[in-house]
């Protein structure tokens, strides 16, 4: 199993590659392999918009 900071950082660089920090948005754009938003929320314990704010990154809500 990955590390918190491996998630985030692969979180971040996944987020940068599709523009959004929509959760809709990444589960549709996700790459082969990738899990989904739903899991990493699950596995940090955190919710969307916490767990984008841990990447670095700003939540904005569409």
């Amino acid at each position: 199993m990955k590390t918190r900071q491996e998630t985030l950082g692969e979180l971040k660089t996944e987020l940068l590659r599709i523009g959004s920090t929509n959760q809709r948005d990444y589960d549709l754009l996700k790459r082969k392999g990738q899990v989904y938003s739903t899991t990493i929320c699950r596995r940090l314990k955190l919710s969307w918009p916490e767990v984008v704010n841990q990447t670095g990154l700003k939540f904005f809500s569409t």
